[in-house]
């Protein structure tokens, strides 16, 4: 049902990357495939440099439907994402946890969401703790439909 493509639609974080670099989010999209019926494969294509990227993941299947794992590199850089809230057809929200700290991310079928969707990721931004002041929105124009450069995250 999440296979497809997707758009980065805004996000939540206390991320202090986020906070020093909001100002310069680019355009981004993500085409989600499940290769095996269980895990995602995630391949986010955005800009930076004027270059466009691909950047490839997998979201290991946890032990819950609609749980996944995203192991990093090194010890303790794996995060939890979870599933809070989707409609295959117009929007899902993902929750990314690493240790303490948690991310929510609200992607769109469409670059441009309707109000009562922007309502609910507002919600789920609220019963986290987090702000608007930490909440971030993406453009909606200059999409990458294909990559410059790929960077390969396994």
């Amino acid at each position: 049902q999440l296979a497809g493509r997707w758009f980065l639609v805004g996000m939540a974080s206390r991320c202090s990357y986020l906070a020093e670099h909001g100002h310069q989010l680019e355009a981004t999209t993500v085409m989600v495939t499940i290769p095996d019926r269980q895990s995602l494969a995630i391949s986010t294509f955005r800009k930076l440099d004027g270059m466009c990227w691909e950047i490839r993941q997998r979201y290991l299947p946890a032990q819950a439907p609609g749980r996944f794992l995203l192991r990093g590199h090194g010890h303790g850089s794996k995060v939890d994402v979870v599933v809070g809230e989707a409609d295959p057809s117009s929007f899902a929200i993902f929750y990314y946890q690493k240790g303490r700290s948690v991310s929510i991310k609200l992607y769109g079928r469409t670059s441009q969401v309707s109000d009562t969707i922007m309502d609910k990721f507002e919600q789920h931004i609220r019963s986290m703790g987090l702000s608007e002041d930490v909440t971030y929105y993406f453009p909606t124009y200059g999409f990458c439909n294909s990559a410059d450069e790929f960077h390969i995250l396994d």
